[in-house]
């Protein structure tokens, strides 16, 4: 079958307005991999036994001295085989339960590197029956010796149900809440994982049945097999030992020095290091320590780019890659195909990739370059290929999944243009469908991708524009915003990227499926920032009428450029007594607090409500003008404010459309970075048309010295300026950020 290109799986994004609105869930299915696809969840529904194609050897007919013959590739996809020699059964209290010693004997093998990283899950037979899969070795110890995962541990990780993510737009969630007393069905199935299948109070006798033979936990009560007595004795099948070896050098048994140097050493699992390619590197340091995983910046994926082979069948000892993200970057780990069923499921690694459970990684094929000997331990080099499956469960026995199924995904696609070197780059990438790392390798691949295309480190200006789109966000979702940095531009947009992507993606209220992120860049090494310079009242009086206009006069100077003038027009509150203080400030500095939140009065309650929120979220692209100051009383109250009159609980997409609307806040966009704050005071006549005392020079000056110590205090500053002398004045309190 002719390989299907990526573009062909997941044809580039387009705009979406009206497609989004029309969104089916075929046409989500089509988004991401196209129509090729056959139905995951009816596999998944399926819980039965897993049947190996090929016939297995029970764990309790292993005898120490056993031949076996693995099988692995070594370079290429060709499958090689080699004789090896079984050497024991370790006993553990942990997943898994048994490991069987094995010693590999080829001397080729032996000379390159003995058993080495990317050699898990490679089957080892014994008179063509399958035992398990290579898993298991030490660091800084012989490479000849490995541990073997028994099929009848590796057969465990098929009895976890999976949760594949559905393809298609997710049910909108109804905004009316419903009463917390009613009792779910009784009769409803219960889909929890369970802790472990060892503590089931009454487990079945064939709970892990492969053509008759059970689970080593349950015919040997967690003994070795060689120690139980009735274990069967002479069968045809089975090999009886003997003292045949391919060199004379080498000991059917290992020797009392030998043990003692692998209990020194540490047991690890022989998966590859975790490849990542397409982002820089110390990007990918950044994703290392986040997602706990070994992560090597050095290739792994084919030149020929991401594609799909949904008809193939692999065989056992072929090598194959689980994907955390593909595409334009990949991420992903290498290791080898263990055991097939007739239905088309299959087993791998022998130990976990990443050790997440119910997972939805897409299985690969790969290609191996060499085996790389090491002195730490040897492992194989390579990358992967077309698509060919979904990993569903990531346990600790095994890797398991569907061969010819696809896995949903998260789309991202990043438009780089260099202005200084005029050129331009499109890259698109998915990761896994997971609401928690997803998001954390979305958002990091796509500073990896920004930071490798840029080639440098250092100052210089960023444009972003982004645009989430997906189910139920039929108008998708964008944010524009200008970031600079004289030390490294790089570092100063990665809170951005981790804040947005988490926030949709972990949002409380509803699941954004199918998920998309497109990302504009437009970047250079040019400081564009603007700086607010002066700031003066156009036709200044000694005092101003509430409600009176006042047009602002503010000098802003470009870098290193002739400064220039905006003006802005901002009216008087029409209850404000006493004084105003008018502030202009760069956006995002000293920006109003969500206090409603923060002091409990109030609470976001719908996905709406979020993006509302985060809509008037302010850009450091924006000059900011707004007069605040103190309100007076409502003149028909006679009683003194109580402390809720001094709270507010509006949010503060009401609270600025209001100030808006009634000029007290006026914000203009820019193409620069702003940076800067300046603020007047100004005096407030009396109703009655006489000025107000208003504070003195003095004054003045103190309250300038506390908005000063306010601002550099990180906006936790609470002292309030001089009261007016006129009872029932409102306090006038700011807590604001004073940074970005």
């Amino acid at each position: 079958m002719k390989p299907l290109k990526i573009e062909q799986i997941a044809p580039p994004v387009q705009e979406q307005g009206s497609f989004l609105l029309k969104l089916t869930v075929i046409a989500a299915i089509l988004l991401f991999f196209g129509s090729a696809l056959l139905p995951v969840s009816s596999c998944a529904a399926e819980n039965k036994p897993f049947i190996p194609a090929d016939p297995v050897l029970p764990l309790s007919q292993i005898k120490p001295g056993m031949k076996a013959e693995i099988r692995t590739v070594l370079h290429g996809t060709k499958i090689s085989r080699f004789p090896a020699t079984l050497l024991g059964i370790v006993p553990r209290k942990t997943s898994p339960k048994n490991l069987v010693l094995i010693r590999v004997d080829d001397p080729y093998v032996r000379a390159n590197g003995g058993i080495a990283a990317g050699m898990s899950g490679s089957p080892v037979y014994v008179g063509g029956k399958l035992v398990g899969a290579i898993g298991y070795g030490w660091q800084f110890s012989d490479n000849n010796l490995g541990l073997v995962t028994p099929i009848e541990e590796m057969v465990k990780a098929f009895n976890w149900p999976d949760k594949i993510p559905p393809f298609g737009v997710s049910v909108k969630i109804p905004k009316e809440p419903i009463s917390a007393d009613i009792k779910p069905d009784a009769k409803e199935e219960k889909t929890e994982e369970p802790v472990s299948e060892d503590v089931k109070e009454e487990p079945a006798p064939c709970d892990f049945a492969i053509e008759g033979i059970t689970s080593a936990d349950v015919t040997s009560g967690d003994q070795c097999p060689e120690e139980d007595p009735a274990t069967d004795k002479g069968t045809e099948e089975t090999e009886e030992p003997n003292d045949e070896t391919v060199s004379g050098d080498i000991k059917t048994e290992p020797t009392s020095e030998d043990i003692a140097k692998l209990y020194d050493a540490e047991l690890v699992p022989l998966g590859m290091p975790i490849l990542v390619d397409g982002i820089s590197n110390r990007v990918t340091e950044e994703l290392k320590k986040r997602l706990g995983l070994p992560l090597i910046p050095l290739g792994g994926a084919s030149s020929e780019g991401t594609a799909a082979k949904l008809n193939t069948k692999p065989e056992p000892g072929s090598a194959i890659g689980a994907s955390l993200a593909w595409g334009d970057i990949q991420i992903g780990g290498i290791g080898t195909l263990t055991a097939l069923s007739k239905e088309g499921r299959f087993l791998g690694f022998g130990h976990p990739m990443a050790g997440q459970g119910a997972v939805a990684y897409p299985l690969t094929e790969a290609t191996i370059l060499q085996v790389i000997p090491g002195m730490e331990s040897s492992f194989k080099l390579g990358y992967q290929g077309p698509i060919i499956g979904i990993i569903t469960q990531d346990r600790p026995e095994a890797i398991a999944g569907y061969i010819g199924q696809l896995a949903p995904a998260i789309s991202y696609k990043v438009r780089f243009n260099d202005v200084d070197s005029k050129k331009e780059n499109v890259k698109r990438f998915q990761t896994v469908a997971d609401s928690f790392a997803g998001p954390v390798i979305g958002s990091m691949g796509m500073l990896g991708i920004i930071d490798d295309l840029w080639a440098r480190k250092g100052e210089g200006t960023a444009i972003l524009k982004y645009k989430f789109y997906g189910g139920n966000l039929p108008n998708g979702w964008e944010r524009r915003n200008i970031f600079f940095s004289e030390q490294d531009l790089m570092g100063s947009l990665l809170t951005e990227f981790d804040n947005l992507a988490e926030l949709f993606s972990l949002n409380q209220f509803q699941e954004i499926r199918p998920f998309g992120v497109e990302l504009d860049v437009e970047i250079t090494r040019d400081a564009r920032v603007v700086f607010i310079e002066k700031l003066e009242i156009v036709d200044k009086k000694d005092s101003y009428a509430p409600g009176e206009k006042i047009e602002l006069e503010i000098t802003l100077r470009p870098w290193r450029k002739r400064s220039m003038i905006k003006r802005i027009p901002i009216t008087v509150p029409q209850n404000a007594v006493g004084f105003c203080e008018i502030l202009v400030r760069g956006g995002g500095i000293m920006e109003p607090e969500q206090e409603s939140l923060a002091t409990g009065l109030r609470a976001i309650s719908s996905l709406d409500d979020l993006l509302k929120e985060l809509s008037i979220k302010e850009t450091n692209n924006q000059i900011v003008a707004e007069i605040d100051g103190p309100e007076a009383r409502d003149k028909e109250s006679k009683e003194k404010p109580s402390i809720e009159d001094l709270l507010d609980d509006r949010l503060q997409s009401e609270i600025r459309a209001e100030r808006i609307k009634k000029g007290a806040m006026v914000i203009v966009d820019t193409n620069y970075y702003v940076e800067g704050l300046l603020r007047k005071m100004i005096k407030i006549k009396r109703s009655d048309g006489k000025e107000e005392a208003g504070p003195t020079p003095e004054e003045e000056t103190t309250m300038r010295a506390q908005a000063e110590a306010l601002e550099a205090s990180g906006g936790e500053l609470e002292e309030a300026p001089p009261e007016t002398g006129e009872e029932g004045l409102k306090l006038y309190r700011i807590k604001r950020h004073t940074s970005r």
